[in-house]
Order: C-alpha cells, then structure tokens, then sequence
C-alpha cells in the first residue's frame, strides 16, 4: 500500500539539455479529496522559485491556496487540491536555473476526478 501512495497525487518535473521542461504524468490524476498534490524536481542545477512554482490558471475553489517550494533544497513543491469538482485544470510550473536565475515555465494540466 506505501508503494501506491508514493506516486498518488505525485508529478516529475524534468528539464532536457536545451531546457525544455516536461512533467510526468501530464495530464496528472487527481485521487481523492482534499489532498496536496506533490512536484518533485529531477534536474541538476534547477529548483523551484519560493513564490508561485505552480500556479492554476483559473483556480476556483478548487485550489484556494498557493503553492508551497518546501525546504530545504527548493527542488519539491505541493499545492492544495480540494478535488471536489470533476474536470480538467491547466497550470502553470516555473522552474528556475540556479546559475543564471532564469525562469521557464511549462503548462501542463490536472485532472480532477470524481
């Protein structure tokens, strides 16, 4: 059961030699209610800015709070899911490289269920 929670509510958020950001899953599936969604940052000389890593587009009252880079490394972020509301939901993650502080962001989508 341990293995399965792991990768609930979970997204890998990757950056490719030309700086190319991808997450995975995308569309991510949302399970249960009010949960925090999880973004793990798997790319060498990036982390998530303090403020704003993953925004939702039109938010609503699904997602009324947000998100939180987690210390202590800055490469983990959540974001409170009230997953109340079937439907699908584009975000925004920005992720930023710590060499030069350049932010790129990415837009990919949640998918509420029931």
């Amino acid at each position: 059961m341990e293995e399965t929670s792991k990768k609930t509510n979970h997204v890998t958020v990757t950056v490719d030699p030309l700086g190319t950001v991808a997450c995975k899953p995308d569309p991510l599936p949302a399970d249960g209610r009010n949960i925090h969604l999880k973004f793990v940052l798997d790319a060498a000389g990036y982390v998530f800015p303090q403020d704003a890593a993953v925004v939702v587009s039109n938010p609503g009252a699904e997602f009324p709070e947000p998100s939180r880079t987690l210390p202590p490394n800055g490469t983990q972020a959540t974001l409170f899911d009230r997953n109340t509301q079937k439907g699908s939901f584009k975000y925004t993650v920005t992720v930023q490289q710590v060499a030069t502080g350049k932010l790129i962001e990415y837009d990919p989508t949640i998918d509420n269920g029931p």
